[in-house]
């Protein structure tokens, strides 16, 4: 998939059983991308054929779809890398219990921040970054009770990392190690956890701190904490050469 940007064309799929407000998503698309390639399905099943036959670059969902049971529509793409966007305002527990079995990219509330970010959480997922309405976050409590000691230090700093969703080698990057070291680590710790796919992981490290997510930006504050740590180190080094050449 290219890199994108404001002049990528992506192909998208909108699955909404309420059509108006699926051509408002997509009216909404065109503002970001002018040359975007837009599918609105009603129907479950149809979207589901439509994404068989030619795989898009972001599937945005809602929460709810009539001719579907549960979140059915969203279980072929648990162990994919589809990005996926659900655009929902329904809060309910038996949603947040089906979707914590699912996997999906972004969480977006349409009622409480309406369509006024869905550039920001478009930009966000489509990169396979994790976007969650902060209205949503209360709701998304740990469904596991697995304590932070089971990984070790270098472990939380990867988690810290690859918890918004980055590739190996997106990851090896930031880290300054081999994309293979990463993938050792990320496998080490969803055994750990016992997480069997991306979503869980993403989720994992947004409900336990690890990534903080916002309309502007996405932090990282085991990573950060890990940089800081090592400029305060350098620094520290460079002051005691310095008082011994005095």
């Amino acid at each position: 998939m290219s890199t994108p940007t404001d002049l990528f064309a992506p192909r998208i799929v909108i699955l909404k059983w309420d059509r108006l407000y699926g051509d408002m998503i997509r009216r909404q698309i065109w503002d970001v991308w002018p040359d975007a390639s837009i599918h609105v399905f009603q129907s479950g099943f149809d979207a589901l054929g439509f994404i068989q036959e030619t795989p898009p670059d972001l599937f945005i969902a809602g929460a709810k779809i009539h001719d579907m049971d549960g979140l059915e529509h969203l279980e072929p793409f648990i162990d994919s890398d589809l990005p996926i966007l659900i655009v929902t305002s329904q809060k309910d527990e038996q949603t947040f219990n089906l979707l914590r079995a699912v996997r999906y990219d972004g969480l977006l509330d349409g009622l409480a921040e309406g369509l006024d970010v869905l550039p920001t959480a478009l930009r966000q997922v489509i990169h396979r970054r994790l976007y969650v309405s902060a209205t949503f976050r209360e709701h998304l409590k740990p469904v596991r009770n697995i304590t932070l000691d089971a990984l070790t230090p270098t472990q939380r700093v990867v988690l810290s990392v690859i918890g918004d969703g980055s590739t190996d080698d997106e990851a090896s990057e930031r880290l300054g190690i081999a994309p293979g070291t990463v993938n050792q680590h990320r496998k080490a710790i969803m055994a750990k956890l016992k997480l069997h796919h991306r979503g869980q992981l993403m989720l994992y490290a947004f409900q336990q701190g690890y990534v903080r997510v916002t309309a502007d930006n996405i932090y990282y504050p085991g990573f950060q904490r890990r940089i800081q740590e090592k400029k305060n180190g350098e620094s520290s080094v460079a002051e005691k050469a310095a008082a011994g050449g005095e």
